[in-house]
């Protein structure tokens, strides 16, 4: 059977379908986790499709390769400065009750987000280096491709966990309208809205 791009790509489940608004910044944050997360799952699946001995699939596990690579490189870029320089600064700034445990949630998100940079990096450059599609990977670029996705997943998984249990009930609770007024213009001048 032969998977289309779009089928490599398919969300997975109906929850995600349903593109949030900026209007809602926090409810942005946990679709873009949805979506993050599916774009994981996207790169789980093209790993088998990649050493095919069919010349389709093998195109299209490469072209939904580079579409999810693509979407976590821009967006996961946008997804942390939303964080880091929007929503982290004013928790900080209206939880002072809860100042030490909010900084130590906030320091710990940020470690998170460098050692996941660091990791995508190595799989970026470690997919730049495959032979043009639609020749397949070696056997050891495949392995390693695999590993990447794996240790990329390992880290990501968990600390969407901790934002949606933790960051986003804190952020509920102390931002308030002017705040989510502000994160909502900054989250559109990032993306040129």
């Amino acid at each position: 059977m032969v998977y289309s791009v779009n089928r490599l790509l398919r969300e997975s489940g109906g929850a995600a379908t349903v593109a949030v608004s900026i209007q809602d910044p926090l409810q942005h944050l946990v679709a873009c986790h949805e979506r993050i997360e599916e774009r994981l799952q996207t790169l789980e699946r093209v790993s088998g499709r990649l050493r095919s001995d069919s010349e389709e699939k093998r195109q299209e596990a490469r072209e939904a390769l580079d579409k999810a690579l693509e979407f976590l490189e821009t967006m996961g870029t946008l997804h942390t400065q939303d964080e880091e320089q929007s929503v982290f600064p004013r928790l900080l700034a209206n939880g002072r009750d809860e100042g030490p445990m909010l900084m130590e949630l906030t320091s710990m998100l940020e470690g998170q987000h460098r050692e996941k940079e660091a990791v995508f990096k190595k799989l970026l450059d470690h997919v730049a280096a495959f032979p043009p599609a639609p020749a397949p990977p070696s056997e050891q670029q495949a392995s390693l491709f695999e590993g990447f996705v794996a240790q990329l997943a390992g880290l990501y998984r968990p600390h969407i966990m901790i934002e949606n249990q933790r960051l986003i009930p804190l952020s509920t609770e102390y931002l308030h309208e002017p705040d989510l007024e502000q994160i909502r213009e900054e989250m559109r001048n990032r993306r040129g809205l």
